[in-house]
């Protein structure tokens, strides 16, 4: 797989947002509003493409310490390819390169063990986000 920066309303970013809704928010009966798709032009959007088809995303918000990793999908059929985990190496990379030492997400209860797997800690307890439960993993860089 390869992974690279893709261009706010690009069309790999359009892609990105369909394949973000289709696995994030359709099973939830929504869609990404206006201004959550607007604000993504002050992050860093991150596609991974398998022979030319873009098949994972994931978003990164800049903070002043930290990046936090949100907005995370792979397709379904490739799930537990290991796609997932090079995608986190990706993004923690860039996270470095960024000079920051803290990448951190809200994994949502059905993504904790992959998020375990690539050495991401749990911090406090779970939460409501979007009607599901989440909890905030971070990891040291």
């Amino acid at each position: 797989m390869n992974f690279k920066i893709i261009t706010y309303k690009s069309q790999d970013w359009h892609d990105a947002v369909k394949l973000r809704e289709k696995i994030l928010r359709e099973p939830l009966g929504s869609k990404f509003s206006a201004i959550e798709l607007e604000d993504e032009k002050y992050h860093i959007q991150i596609a991974g493409f398998l022979n030319n088809e873009l098949v994972a995303c994931a978003v990164l918000v800049p903070e002043e310490k930290a990046i936090k990793m949100q907005r995370v999908a792979v397709l379904e059929t490739l799930r537990n390819k290991n796609y997932g985990s090079e995608m986190m190496v990706f993004c923690e990379k860039l996270a470095l390169e960024n000079n920051v030492e803290i990448i951190y997400c809200h994994a949502r209860n059905t993504a904790v063990n992959f998020y375990l797997k690539n050495h991401y800690e749990k911090v406090g307890e779970y939460f409501d986000e979007d009607g599901i439960p989440h909890l905030k993993m971070i990891k040291k860089l």
